[in-house]
């Protein structure tokens, strides 16, 4: 690990749970903490932030030493903005009060996104002057998260920020908090029970269970583990626009294109990543005209896999500098005579922003 990180070793004991945490973190980009309820992950990001007393071990963040076994670094010299699910703003404040107040932690100078910035990416400004009391649930997290950035924190930390907030919405949101934080070069621990937020957002992910932290993996390789008999890519694109008519919208992929229905939500112009199933990619030698399926791409062969045990191989495409990957039948694969490095079609019947999503 590199002084730029993030790196802990820490036990504590709460009640009869025993919370064991180790690991050594990206500089940058998202990590997103996963695992069942209970398993501590909440737990994790509290004793990293430094809320809880009984915490053994050791933390540090930037070659600085939080917490070791001679000091404690205050919580407010951590520079740690917290979104948690509950949200936990102040009940006698307006919302712009709340803003404020997140703003006003902010050491002079210091950079990373503006008011206007945190206002429009949330939409909070028609909640400006209104109560917190009136908030929905989904309102009062946009309003913790926009808090926790107005702070313009070293490190991040989000539990389940999103929990409360509609799926059309967090659709939206997603993609633009990522690139966001991308921007700003502003680190996040992300808690979420969502395989579909964790797709969208992490770039890491560090499972926990019954209080033990694994192995940090980046997200294909964690994404792919999650069932591995049904294996997926994972491409990077951008929404290009929407036919309303039809109820389509394209996403480029560099130089290729894909209509796809479902993603009305998705503002143009964001970037996000689609779900593509191997069983959900056929293949050609050239373009089939007269087909229902409309995304035919042009793709090379990187590689051939053969399934032990089963009638399938595996194909690694080659599309735009990503790796799509096919599922068909050797039989099939045998009487295209398919080999590496040759040029065929990837009929691509359909993508989802959603994982778990069948």
């Amino acid at each position: 690990m590199t002084d730029s990180g993030l790196e802990f070793d820490l036990t504590r004991r709460i009640g009869g749970f025993i919370l064991r945490g180790r690991a050594s973190l990206p500089a940058c980009g998202i990590v997103s903490v996963s695992g069942s309820s209970g398993a501590g992950k909440t737990s994790l990001l509290r004793a990293i932030a430094g809320l809880d007393s009984g915490l053994s071990g050791q933390v540090r963040f930037a070659g600085e030493t939080w917490h070791d076994g001679t000091c404690r670094m205050p919580v407010h010299r951590r520079r740690i903005g917290i979104a948690f699910q509950d949200t936990r703003l102040f009940p006698h404040q307006s919302v712009a009060g709340n803003l404020a107040y997140g703003a006003a932690r902010a050491p002079a100078g210091t950079p990373g996104p503006d008011r206007a910035e945190i206002i429009a990416l949330l939409d909070l400004h028609p909640l400006l002057k209104r109560a917190v009391a009136g908030l929905s649930g989904g309102e009062r997290q946009r309003v913790s998260l926009g808090r926790a950035l107005l702070s313009r924190p070293r490190l991040l930390l989000l539990d389940e920020p999103l929990s409360a907030v509609d799926t059309a919405r967090r659709n939206r949101l997603l993609p633009d908090l990522r690139q966001l934080l991308l921007d700003h070069g502003i680190p996040a621990l992300h808690v979420s029970h969502s395989r579909a937020e964790i797709a969208q957002l992490a770039d890491h992910v560090l499972p926990v269970r019954d209080g033990q932290c694994g192995a940090c993996h980046p997200l294909n390789d964690w994404l792919a583990a999650q069932d591995a008999s049904h294996p997926f890519s994972l491409l990077e694109g951008h929404l290009a626009g929407h036919d309303t008519e039809n109820g389509l919208s394209t996403v480029r992929l560099g130089e290729a294109s894909l209509v796809l229905p479902g993603l009305g939500e998705v503002p143009a112009g964001a970037s996000l990543r689609l779900i593509v199933r191997a069983r959900d990619v056929a293949l050609a030698l050239d373009p089939v005209p007269g087909l229902s399926i409309r995304n035919q791409i042009p793709v090379r062969i990187k590689g051939i896999r053969p399934q032990p045990g089963t009638a399938y191989c595996d194909l690694d495409l080659a599309l735009d500098g990503q790796v799509l990957t096919a599922r068909i039948t050797r039989a099939a694969a045998d009487s295209l005579s398919l080999e590496t490095g040759q040029s065929v079609i990837a009929l691509i019947k359909s993508a989802t922003l959603d994982p778990a999503q069948e």
